[in-house]
C-alpha cells in the first residue's frame, strides 16, 4: 500500500526531496527540529524520501537514529537501494558496534547485490579478522554450508570483488586463502586484480603462505578487456609482484590499500 500511494501521488514528495537535497549539499549545522523531520521522512510512503533520510542521518551524524540504519539494513521489505545506502552510511559513520557488525553480517546474504557489496566493504573497513566473518564471506561466495566449495556460486562480479577485498582484510584460515586463489582464476579481470592484492594482503599476516602466495600471484592471467588507455589488470599485478618480491616486510596495508580497485571510481582508477 505504501508503494502504491507513492506511485499514484509522486508530486507530494517533490518538496521534501528538494529540501533534503539542500540539506545534503549544506555544510552548515543541523537545523532545529531535524529529528522529527527525519522520523517523518523515514516513515514516508516514497522510497526516495526514506532514502534521503538515510543519507541525512549519515551526513548530519544524527546519532539518535543510528539504530534506525541497522533496522533499515535488515528490513528486506525496504527498497534495495535504501538498504544499500544504509550499509554505506554505517561504514561512513564508523559504526563498529556489535549490533552494526551483526546487521552487516546478515546483509551479506541480502538478495540485492549492491547491499552485499556495501556490507562486505563495511565489514572490511570497520572490524578485525574473525572466524565468523570469514565463514559469512565464504558462504557469500560458495552458498550455504554443505555445498561444494570448489566452485564460486556468487554471480555478480562486483560482489566477488568486494568479497576478495574483505577476505584479504578479514580472513583467518587456509579456507579464506583458498577462496582467494579461486577468485584469482575468475573470468573477470577485475576480480582477478582484486584477488591478487588480497592474496598479498592475506600473506602479510600469514608468513607460512608467503611463498605460495608469491607463486600464485605470478601465475594469474594478465589478459584484460575494456577500452582503457592502459592495462589496469597488468599494472595491479606488476605492483603486487614488486611488493611481494621485496618480501613480507613490504606488504604493509599502506602499500596495498591503494591497489584495490574501486568500481565506483571507474575501471581505470584504483581505491585511494
Amino acid at each position: 500500500m505504501r508503494a502504491l500511494v507513492a506511485l499514484l501521488l509522486p508530486h507530494r514528495w517533490k518538496g521534501q526531496l528538494a529540501e533534503a537535497e539542500r540539506l545534503l549539499a549544506s555544510d552548515g549545522p543541523s537545523p532545529g527540529g531535524m529529528g522529527a523531520k527525519l522520523d517523518a521522512w523515514l516513515a514516508s510512503p516514497a522510497w526516495e524520501v526514506r532514502n534521503a533520510a538515510v543519507k541525512l542521518i549519515a551526513s548530519l551524524r544524527n546519532s539518535e537514529r543510528y539504530a534506525r540504519l541497522l533496522a533499515i539494513l535488515c528490513d528486506r521489505a525496504e527498497a534495495g537501494i535504501v538498504r544499500r545506502n544504509a550499509a554505506e552510511a554505517i561504514a561512513r559513520l564508523g559504526l563498529s558496534t556489535p549490533p552494526a557488525r551483526a546487521a552487516l553480517l546478515r546483509a551479506l546474504a541480502d538478495p540485492y547485490w549492491e547491499v552485499r557489496v556495501e556490507a562486505a566493504a563495511a565489514l572490511a573497513a570497520l572490524f578485525p579478522p574473525a572466524e565468523d566473518v570469514e565463514l559469512a564471506l565464504l558462504q557469500l561466495l560458495y552458498g550455504q554450508p554443505g555445498r561444494s566449495a570448489r566452485r564460486v556460486r556468487e554471480a555478480n562480479f562486483e560482489v566477488r570483488m568486494a568479497a576478495a577485498h574483505a577476505l584479504g582484510h578479514l580472513g583467518t584460515s587456509r579456507r579464506a586463502f583458498d577462496a582467494l586463489l579461486a577468485l584469482a582464476e575468475d573470468d573477470s579481470w577485475l576480480v582477478r586484480s582484486q584477488a591478487a592484492v588480497a592474496i598479498a594482503h592475506f600473506a602479510a599476516s600469514h608468513p607460512d603462505l608467503f611463498a605460495e602466495a608469491r607463486d600464485r600471484i605470478g601465475a594469474i592471467d594478465r589478459l584484460s578487456e575494456g577500452c582503457v588507455s592502459y592495462f589496469v589488470h597488468r599494472e595491479v599485478l606488476d605492483s603486487v609482484l614488486r611488493a611481494v618480491g621485496e618480501g613480507p616486510q613490504a606488504l604493509s596495508p599502506e602499500r596495498l590499500r591503494p591497489l584495490y580497485l574501486n568500481p565506483k571510481a571507474g575501471w581505470n582508477r584504483v581505491r585511494r
